[in-house]
């Protein structure tokens, strides 16, 4: 099954014009693809690698018994895969090539192996799912796994003619910003300990501002936008925000079995 990251990620005009513009730049050389499984077959349906490069083969685990084959895994040793020639990602050495294209999304376990295993150097070598924001992947995987989609648009409703303030300037925010529709919310800043002392700024198109200046705001909302923020929550209710009237809400919400697991980890 398609991860979320996969199913989204696809569907970005950055990613089509990013490995549209990587095939052109090596359609005339020796290509080994690295990754044979389902994610590849979905890309392979709209890019068709075969008839728009220069494959020398596709590498996968899952080929490893290809060249000796005695036992009873039926395609998965099969010699070729929609044409294409099939080798051990440890038969990479022994091939004559100029770049090796990951198709698979989780990249960085296979540059390690390539990097560190096979000692590969003076090669290009690229992916085809490049993070534009750190974990990325991960954090993008985490929020789908939390419902994310489904919880966000009751909390923009919630929060509609509100005044808002976020709480945490990070990747997190930054990729939420990035994949999801927060335009109807109107946040007057966003403050983190990161901007005590600086002159007010940007960040993410929000203003800036610290944390001992939401009072002044006086927002109805503060809702915190880090991926764990249970000591955060302690420190705007106890201390910082205490006495007011201000409301505190996480930006995603979690199970408490969640939560729990999370504070003891």
């Amino acid at each position: 099954m398609l991860s979320k990251y996969f199913q989204i990620k696809t569907n970005t005009k950055k990613f089509d014009d990013d490995l549209l513009w990587s095939m052109g730049e090596i359609r005339n050389r020796r290509v080994i693809l690295y990754g044979a499984g389902q994610g590849f077959l979905k890309l392979n349906e709209i890019y068709d690698f075969k008839n728009n490069l220069n494959i020398v083969a596709i590498a996968d685990k899952k080929f490893e018994c290809v060249n000796n084959c005695e036992c009873e895994c039926g395609s998965e040793c099969s010699k070729e895969i929609l044409g294409i020639r099939t080798i051990a990602p440890s038969q990479i050495v022994n091939e004559d090539y100029d770049v090796i294209l990951i198709t698979n999304e989780y990249a960085k376990p296979i540059l390690k192996y390539l990097f560190e295993e096979l000692k590969i150097e003076n090669k290009d070598i690229r992916t085809v799912f490049n993070e534009e924001v750190k974990d990325e992947q991960t954090n993008l995987n985490y929020l789908y796994k939390h419902n994310f989609d489904k919880t966000l648009p009751k909390l923009l409703k919630r929060l509609k003619n509100k005044k808002v303030v976020f709480y945490g300037a990070g990747v997190y925010l930054e990729l939420i910003k990035k994949y999801f529709d927060l335009s109807s919310l109107n946040v007057i800043a966003i403050s983190d300990k990161k901007f005590e002392n600086m002159e007010e700024s940007e960040f993410l198109g929000y203003k800036t501002c610290s944390p001992d200046k939401i009072k002044a705001l006086n927002p109805d909302y503060v809702i915190i936008t880090t991926k764990f923020y249970i000591n955060i929550f302690e420190y705007l209710n106890d201390d910082l925000l205490k006495g007011t009237k201000i409301k505190i809400k996480p930006l995603v919400r979690k199970s408490f079995w969640t939560l729990v697991k999370e504070i003891w980890k």
